[in-house]
This record gives C-alpha cells, sequence and structure tokens, in this order.
C-alpha cells in the first residue's frame, strides 16, 4: 500500500510537472551588470547625494494604478536624490523590477527636477536572458530614452522592430515600461 502512494504522489507530481510548464521556470543566474555605486555615479551629477525611502500613500498608490502600464505593487521605493549646494534639486534616480517568466529585469532611471530622463541603465538581469538583451544594449537602446517623460508611449521606432528578434522587441517593451513606471513614481512623488 505504502509504495502504491509513493507511485501515485510521483506521478501526480510528474503530470503536474509536464502539465505545467512553466512551474520549471526559467531561472538561471543573476548577472550584476553595473553595481549601485557605479549607476549612481554615471547618472547622477556631483552634489549633495541623499537617499529617499519612501512608503507610498494610498492616494498615490491609486494615482499609479489608474495608469494603463501600472502592474507593479510595490509601496516603497527607494530615491538618490542629487541637490546642489544651494539645495536645489538637480536629479533623482530611482529602480524598477519588471518581473519576466524568464525572471526579473532591473532598470535604474535618472530624472531632472521636471521629471524628463536623463539616463537610464540596466543593472541587473538573468544569464538567460542577456541573449536577447545584449543585442539592444550594444546599440545603445538604453539611450532612447534620453529627454521622454512619464508621457512617453510604450511602442518601439522602426529601428528596434526591424533590426532585432521578435524576443529581444519584447525584452525592449519590457525595459521601456520599467523607465515609464520610474517616471511615474518621480511625477507622484516630486511633483
Amino acid at each position: 500500500m505504502k509504495t502504491k502512494t509513493v507511485n501515485f504522489m510521483l506521478v501526480m507530481v510528474l503530470g503536474i510537472l509536464w502539465m505545467a510548464p512553466g512551474a520549471w521556470a526559467h531561472v538561471s543566474a543573476n548577472v550584476k551588470l553595473v553595481s549601485t555605486k557605479e549607476t549612481v555615479q554615471r547618472l547622477l551629477p556631483k552634489g549633495k547625494l541623499f537617499i529617499k525611502e519612501v512608503d507610498l500613500t494610498e492616494n498615490q498608490l491609486d494615482k499609479l494604478r489608474s495608469f494603463d502600464n501600472w502592474n507593479t505593487h510595490a509601496s516603497h521605493f527607494k530615491f538618490f536624490v542629487s541637490r546642489d549646494n544651494q539645495g536645489r534639486l538637480q536629479r533623482v534616480m530611482t529602480s524598477i523590477v519588471e518581473f519576466t517568466r524568464h525572471g526579473p529585469v532591473v532598470v535604474a532611471v535618472a530624472m531632472d527636477p521636471k521629471g524628463k530622463i536623463t539616463g537610464a541603465l540596466l543593472t541587473d538581469t538573468q544569464t538567460e536572458l542577456l541573449t536577447w538583451l545584449e543585442p539592444l544594449l550594444k546599440n545603445n537602446f538604453m539611450q532612447t530614452f534620453q529627454g521622454k517623460d512619464s508621457l512617453m508611449p510604450l511602442t518601439l521606432d522602426d529601428k528596434w522592430k526591424n533590426d532585432f528578434s521578435r524576443i529581444s522587441q519584447d525584452f525592449a517593451l519590457v525595459i521601456a515600461n520599467a523607465v515609464k513606471k520610474s517616471a511615474q513614481v518621480f511625477d507622484v512623488v516630486f511633483k
């Protein structure tokens, strides 16, 4: 009787894994492309650096949830804030994690006091994703966000549609959404 129970359980587990290949998850090792220190140095100007941690209010969360692209459940955000010697805001940087079935993609984004994007970096991802992300990075995809803001459309220019694989295009949109979310959070917290 014990053997039948063990065999039954084994068959059930194998059946579940066979029917739900997503349960196997495409999890590979995390790759830190840029350290936090280097990200701050590259995206924020020299000045007085502060870290501002924010727990969003219910009103702020409602505002974010009203956006079509907003699917993040996070309510706590960390901002790196650069101010000049007179205390004026120079830039703000935050990071957004986008979860995909192949693993997370982490994007750091810096904005000026008006919410215009001054820079964006892909800082972390999974090894498996690099196959599809490297062509974008080598072709300066991250620079395409400079000067945009929270109203940027989530579409790809023809260059990215024509010259890259469909899965690279999909990840380009994942990155674009992380950038847009960063600008949206900036607007809710700093405007």
